[in-house]
């Protein structure tokens, strides 16, 4: 039997026929009070010539000499033996009670101050059993994972994680007792749990997000999401403002070093400078070869929402000059030798070389004709946009859900990714615009422009240019938070 077993029955005896109460001995948990070890294992051993006890302070076993009954006595705390004892008034430390003699022992402080300890996950690590090594009882661990379960399952602890726990010194015991915990989740969520009493109850923290305006300017020197990276632009901003300008400007062609690009987006952000998404480009200017290039997001009086120039002109054509994000041209329309076939063969579409996986987006709005294998072009699918106009796009590694023929895309939705399938050398985007069915260059056609506003559209969207440009200047200047306003909680993020 368990050492700790021996103790606990033991003294458990021992305490009856002194007439000990149960507390006196006991924690609510049931756990031995290290305080009486030494004195019950010295009582449980009277009669012995020598009695092995453990000190409460040290753990290690402690030598008791004991030529009688009466010496086991000795051990025993007087604030406790005392007045449990019922033995009289008239009992006193020191005093003989039958030939005992009652003597004092040393009383084991508790814990002045509280304590704080941060715990890391490490490999294989479980909460529980850190929680257990931290000095939590196994009763109180197990209804700190029930109560934390509605919020959080301690299995997804990842390794590097922090447990923060608060100890404060026990009220009634030595030691300390567990009174707070917290989990950090993510720079958003922080799971805590809290003692009340003998019961815990856990909820979950979340840090409230601000909407913020900001403004940057990239100059470019090698790539556009490079220098924009450099400049301290999100990635998510600069692949928007490409889909903006892709309507107009070819980036693979028309984006030369020392061009440069400026935004004003909006930014949801914590307190203390965590970006948790970003939100509309609400202006942009494009510098090409000196020639800028500014656009305006603006919502009509119908409730559309576009980008306009200075003169009230929609950018959006009928489809995009470049259906793919940071891709390089490697093939051009026209006569060439085929790099699977070895001769020569009229290329009758654009080549995009670009990473596996890279989204491939509709270059303009309509219903899905064809999505599947399709001969040499592997997973392939073409879109009709206007009665004699259509796009394709093949190799891809796979066909993005919810494309398939009789759907409905978008200009700019993704439509599939970049692959190797079918007759291909290597991952890239094959492209292709037919007009009444037939392959034609989609450098050379000539497609219409969107809407221009006019009269009251007009007249406020005229307005709206110089609020843009006013809040332009402040955020670039150095005063970034702009138009700040309170914004979902962070779970709408996630």
């Amino acid at each position: 039997m368990p050492l700790k077993n021996v103790l606990g029955n033991s003294c458990a005896f021992v305490a009856k026929h002194l007439g000990l109460r149960h507390r006196y001995v006991f924690t609510k948990n049931n756990r031995l009070r290290l305080r009486y070890v030494a004195g019950m294992t010295a009582a449980c051993a009277a009669g012995l010539p020598t009695a092995v006890a453990f000190s409460p302070l040290s753990g290690f076993p402690v030598q008791f000499e004991i030529a009688s009954a009466a010496q086991a006595y000795n051990y025993i705390e007087p604030s406790v033996g005392v007045s449990s004892l019922d033995a009289g008034d008239d009992m006193a430390e020191g005093s003989e009670m039958g030939g005992i003699v009652l003597a004092s022992v040393p009383q084991f402080e508790k814990p002045a101050t509280p304590s704080d300890r941060i715990v890391t996950i490490g490999k294989g690590d479980v909460l529980g059993t850190v929680m257990q090594k931290e000095g939590v009882a196994a009763t109180e661990v197990h209804e700190i994972i029930q109560a934390m379960g509605k919020n959080f399952n301690p299995r997804n602890l990842k390794v590097g994680q922090d447990i923060h726990m608060h100890f404060e010194p026990h009220d009634d015991e030595d030691g300390y007792k567990l009174t707070d915990l917290k989990i950090q989740l993510n720079p958003l969520k922080t799971v805590t749990v809290k003692r009340d009493g003998d019961e815990f109850s856990a909820d979950i923290e979340e840090k409230e997000l601000k909407q913020i305006v900001l403004a940057q300017k990239a100059v470019i020197k090698n790539s556009l999401y490079g220098s924009a990276a450099l400049a301290g632009i999100p990635k998510s901003v600069v692949s928007d403002a490409i889909k903006i300008y892709s309507q107009n400007v070819d980036f693979q062609r028309d984006v030369k070093p020392g061009d440069s690009l400026e935004v004003m987006y909006e930014s949801h952000q914590t307190e203390d400078g965590y970006v948790a998404d970003t939100g509309n480009v609400l202006f942009a200017r494009l510098t090409l070869d000196g020639r800028e290039i500014p656009l305006y997001r603006y919502e009509t009086a119908d409730g559309a929402v576009d980008y306009f120039g200075p003169d009230g002109q929609s950018t959006k054509k009928t489809l995009m000059k470049t259906p793919i994000d940071g891709a390089r041209m490697s093939s051009g329309y026209g006569m060439r030798r085929h790099p699977v076939l070895g001769y020569g063969k009229m290329h009758k579409g654009i080549d995009f070389a670009a990473p596996t996986g890279t989204p491939i987006y509709a270059a303009g709005e309509g219903k899905v004709q064809k999505a599947g294998r399709f001969s040499s072009y592997g997973n392939y699918v073409r879109i009709k946009h206007r009665g004699d106009l259509d796009t394709a796009y093949a190799h891809m590694s796979k066909i993005a859900p919810g494309v398939k023929p009789g759907a409905r895309v978008k200009q700019g939705q993704i439509i599939g990714y970049v692959g190797t399938t079918g007759r291909s050398t290597g991952p890239h985007l094959h492209y292709e615009v037919m007009v009444a069915g037939k392959q034609v260059n989609p450098r050379g056609i000539n497609l219409p422009i969107g809407q221009a506003l006019a009269g009251n559209d007009l007249k406020k969207f005229k307005s709206h240019i110089k609020e843009v440009n006013n809040q332009y200047a402040e955020g670039y200047s150095g005063s970034v938070k702009l138009a700040q306003r309170d914004v979902k909680k962070a779970e709408d993020f996630n």
